[in-house]
């Protein structure tokens, strides 16, 4: 089988952000742009032995309170485990993106993680 190697990639997206302690607090427009493209999410659980993370990014600029807001997408970890999530073709953003990070997938969750999840995305 025909290997190759290839020197110079074209890069999957031009912004890597990271959340060291994602909670329910909001982070509001971490990308600083309007539109955009989200390929990658990566949530590490690592330190919740017993707690799930959900991921919770709404398509805006500001999201509003915690309790009050309603997730344009939701990610999952299980409790003491990472999670990746791929987009191969980018998922289209409007607005920004603004995120946070409770313990449940109810509506108004506002429990945050006893212990730090770290968030990685990569986007445009």
């Amino acid at each position: 089988m025909a290997v190759t190697a290839t020197t110079n990639i074209t890069a999957l997206g031009g912004m890597l952000i990271t959340d060291f302690e994602a909670n329910s607090s909001v982070e509001q427009h971490m990308t600083a742009n309007t539109s955009g493209l989200l390929f990658l999410i990566e949530i590490d659980n690592t330190a919740n032995a017993s707690t799930s993370a959900y991921v919770r990014i709404k398509d805006a600029q500001s999201a509003g309170a915690e309790g009050t807001l309603v997730p344009t997408f939701m990610f999952y970890a299980g409790p003491a485990s990472k999670a990746s999530y791929v987009l191969p073709e980018g998922q289209l953003y409007s607005t920004g993106l603004t995120m946070w990070c409770t313990t449940s997938n109810a509506p108004a969750d506002t429990t945050s993680p006893q212990s730090a999840v770290i968030v990685k995305l990569i986007a445009t």
